[in-house]
Order: structure tokens, then sequence, then C-alpha cells
């Protein structure tokens, strides 16, 4: 009958995700645009993502995992792909190849402190910590000889607060403005609002200054459409991060307080002794390992001994860390440090899982950031004359490719003998195999010219079967000496 009259008042639902009642009270039922869930938490989510970053081990761990797999100890290197009547020109590539190397080995920052490797280390923890990454473009730069310089800018410094409706007019109309960013009537970036100085500076006075959305690239990645501005990735793991730790700390500190003697001082009944100590001060027995104390006269001494840390403390750990690894998308045992049962098979299926989640943002990072920066870079390295090409014109010179890292072989005895059978039988190519391994075909085949050249002067054969080094036979003169 209760049914019956919810479906004629039209308060039956078709989905049980969309009931409600009173085990779904705590449950959200409000949609509301992108940029009005983010603007009044970002600046909170910001803070704690980054003291997890600073202060939880996992958190920590995670950000290194990231940066190791989306980097690398290499970093992401240029390929010149140039081509002239659809052979490569390997002159020009060389030659974009050996200033792109130079430039990026230099300070590329403004403050010429750091390399493009370690910039982009830093950028991508950013985008993971602060959710967002902004990165100013300053062209005709002075400070090296490519003219172009790179201006992080802290997160903060772009007014989430600041926001602005579009007012229509026919002569002059005024653009909305979403947290800081300037955008058209097609929500086309314009342009960034950043202060001068933080918002928690005591520095006065504090301006806000505008930089065109040409000059400026911001980093994040939208999980909503029309989302304006970044948030962190640690937003979902936050409150398990956050809660283990504790519980971690405080399981410690009771151990800690279970390692130690401790007790109290009971008072016998038909004792006529003197009460211990008063209310403000109370009794103590020093704890020493080793020692033992006289129980005063007229006293019973009654151990406390709590059992901590509690046997269920490993299975809950080891659960609540399960969690975090599926909010980061990572192997648990690799983010806890854990190869307790871990066999050859399940690290490898994880593996190939994992990598590609890895590969996959590898391929955003060069698609937001790596492609824009080059376009720059070029434009202004041909401009310099820094890079003297047979043509000024950089859209010649687009053709490169941005060679992300990649990853050995798990077990490189089979997966070899897997990847020959393949090439054989024409179901796979070298450069396909290489490419997994962030290796290019073509550097290879270089250096197995320059091994030949180099056995061929010292007079060593190489044996293309088993890749030995064979000294020739030495001949015998006469006497039974050798040479």
């Amino acid at each position: 009958m209760r049914s019956a009259w919810a479906e004629l008042r039209g308060e039956r639902t078709s989905f049980a995700g969309a009931a409600i009642h009173r085990l779904l009270m705590d449950w959200i039922i409000q949609a509301r645009p992108a940029d009005e869930e983010i603007r009044g938490d970002i600046r909170v989510l910001r803070a704690r993502a980054r003291d997890l970053g600073r202060n939880n081990s996992y958190v920590k761990r995670y950000f290194k995992l990231l940066i190791n797999n989306v980097i690398g100890p290499m970093g992401i290197r240029l390929q010149g792909q140039v081509k002239i009547g659809g052979v490569l020109d390997r002159e020009t590539n060389q030659a974009i190849e050996m200033a792109w190397n130079d430039w990026a080995s230099a300070g590329v920052t403004l403050d010429g402190k750091m390399s493009l490797r370690r910039l982009e280390k830093l950028l991508l923890k950013t985008m993971a910590c602060d959710g967002e990454a902004f990165v100013r473009i300053w062209r005709g730069f002075a400070g090296n000889r490519y003219g172009l310089a790179l201006q992080p800018i802290d997160a903060d410094l772009v007014d989430e607060h600041y926001n602005r409706p579009r007012q229509e007019s026919s002569l002059n109309p005024i653009n909305e403005i979403r947290m800081g960013v300037e955008v058209d009537a097609l929500a086309r970036p314009l342009g960034y609002w950043v202060w001068t100085q933080s918002p928690n500076s005591t520095v006065v006075p504090r301006d806000r200054y505008f930089v065109a959305a040409s000059d400026m690239l911001h980093l994040y990645d939208p999980d909503r459409v029309n989302q304006t501005r970044g948030v962190t990735w640690v937003h979902s793991v936050m409150v398990p991060a956050h809660m283990l730790n504790a519980y971690e700390e405080s399981e410690a500190v009771a151990a800690r307080i279970g390692a130690s003697k401790m007790g109290l001082f009971e008072k016998q009944p038909d004792s006529v002794a003197g009460d211990l100590g008063s209310d403000s001060t109370p009794a103590t027995m020093e704890a020493n390992p080793g020692t033992f104390d006289f129980v005063p006269e007229g006293y019973l001494f009654k151990t406390w001994e709590p059992e901590h840390p509690t046997v269920q403390f490993p299975a809950f750990v080891k659960q609540m860390l399960r969690k975090i690894a599926s909010g980061f998308s990572v192997f648990y045992n690799v983010l806890a440090n854990d190869a307790e049962g871990v066999s050859y098979s399940t690290m490898r299926s994880f593996s190939l899982v994992e990598r590609d989640d890895w590969r996959s943002i590898q391929q955003d990072f060069i698609d937001m950031w790596r492609r824009p920066i080059y376009t720059a870079w070029i434009g202004t390295a041909l401009l310099t004359g820094a890079l003297r090409l047979r043509s000024r014109d950089p859209a010649q010179y687009m053709a490169v490719r941005h060679r992300p890292r990649g990853w050995q072989w798990i077990d490189p005895q089979k997966e070899a003998t897997a990847a020959v059978i393949s090439i054989q039988n024409g179901l796979g190519t070298r450069t396909g195999f290489l490419a997994e391994k962030g290796e290019d075909v073509e550097d290879i085949f270089a250096e197995l010219a320059r091994e030949n050249e180099l056995a061929a002067e010292y007079s060593i054969q190489l044996n293309a079967d088993t890749n030995d080094l064979t000294a020739p036979e030495t001949p015998e003169l006469p006497g039974g000496t050798q040479e």
C-alpha cells in the first residue's frame, strides 16, 4: 500500500540510487555546476593535499612514483622527424635536437635555476598536489640565447574568489571572470588575473595583473565539462590517508606506553599507612629497564598492561592502504612497499595495468605542456638566430616526437624471446618493441654501427649469434712462441 501510494504521488524512483529514505538521507541529491562545487573548497583541498604531501609517507610515495614513471631519470626526450621529399632530413633534425638539448639543460626558468627536466618534475608534482599548475611564457627573453624563459606561478596567486558576470554591450562588452580566469562568450580563456603577492602575505599593497592566455599555460586535468580550475588528485584519498596516519600514530604511542611498567597503587582496606602523594601530586614510580622497586607498606601494586598494537592492526592498515592505492590507481604492493605473497604473474599483471595509467598521464602531459612549449621555443630560437636552418618559418619544423620514458621487461628472457618470434613472423616491429622500453630504433642501429666500426678497428670479431667478443687467433712464430 505504501509503494502504491508513493507511485501515485510520484515519489517512487526508477533507480535505486535515486531513492530517498532513511538509509540514504546523508547522500547528496543536488547537482551543481562544476565551478560552484570547486569554488568553496579548492583552497582547503589544496592546503590539506600539501600537508599530506609533506607529512604522509604514502602520499609522498605516490608523488615519487608519479614523477619517476612519467618523467623518469632521463626526462622526456625530443626527436626530430622533419622530412624532405618523404625522407628524414638528418642534418635538420640533428640541429634541432642539439639546440633543444642545449636550451633544456641550461636554466630555462626566469631565475635561471632550473633545467627543463627539473621544472617538469616540479610541474607534474604540482599538478597532482594542487590540482593545477600555471607557467608564464616569456618570449624575447634576453637571459638566454634562445629568447625563451618559463616562469612557474603558484596556484594561490590566481584568485579563485575573483568572479565577474559577463555584461553584454553593443559598444564594449565586459568579459566574464571565473575564479580568476577571464573567458569570452564561448568560454575560451582570454587571460588570467594574478596577485602580485600571496593572499596570506603580510606585504602591502597587493595588486592584480593580467596575463594573456597566449602567454600562460594552465595545466590541469578536468573531471567535468566547463570546469575552469583543477582539483587536487589527492581529494578522493584525503580522508582515509589522514585517518590512517593518525591511527598509526595513536597505535605507536599506545604500544610505547604498553611497553613501559605502569600501574596503580591500591591501599589495602585494613592498612593504617598514610596516604601517598596528594590530589595535585600523585605518587610516582620510576620505570627503568632491569630495576625493581619496593611497594609501600599497606599498598598493593596493580599493573596496567594495554595490549597495543591490536591483532587487527596489520589487516586494518592493509585494507586502508588498498583503498588509498585504488584512489591513486597504483599497485598496492608498490605503494606500501609490501612484497609479501606476491607472485611473478600477479606482479606482471598489475604492472601492465599500472603502466597503461602512466602512459596515459605521459601523453596528457605531452599534449598540454610539451607541444606548446616546443612551438614557442622553435619560433624564438629561429628569430634570435640561435638555431639556423634553411628557413625561418617555424611551421616547417613542427614534425617532432616527444619520447617519454619506457620500462624494462619484467622477465627479460621470456619477453625478449617473444619479441623475436613476433618480429620474425611479421606480428611486430623492432620500432614498436623498443618504443615500449623507451628506446629508439635509429639510436640502436647507430650504436650497433659504431660498435662494428670499433670492433673492426681493434680487429675483434663480433659473433652475431651469442654477441660474444672473440679475439682473433694469435699466429705462432718460428720457435714455438706466439706473437
